[in-house]
């Protein structure tokens, strides 16, 4: 992933963390999705997304419910999700990209 993408996108998970509330499962499964995670069904009562880029990275459970989320589960799951972000700028620093 480049740098300008990467941007734009810890600028969606800034502006989803500053929203603390009214946030939707859909926009977290996107930010998922933009982050190179999958949907995975094989495990738990809701969908997990497993990470195909970082083989070694924790799968994400992101409730699949209409409506907002609870203000604590979108943290943890924005929490989540930033960890990738972490990683990605890890890999873009070891080959000298930033």
């Amino acid at each position: 992933m480049k740098e300008p993408m990467l941007n734009k996108l810890k600028s969606r998970l800034a502006s989803l963390r500053n929203r603390s509330a009214n946030i939707r499962s859909s926009e977290l499964q996107s930010l998922a999705k933009s982050l190179g995670r999958e949907k995975w069904k094989g495990r738990g009562k809701e969908p997990t997304w497993i990470s195909n880029i970082f083989p070694n990275a924790r799968p994400i459970s992101i409730p699949d419910h209409p409506g907002a989320l609870p203000k604590f589960t979108a943290r943890n799951i924005l929490d989540q999700l930033e960890q990738d972000i972490f990683m990605f700028e890890d890999e873009l620093d070891e080959k000298g990209e930033i």
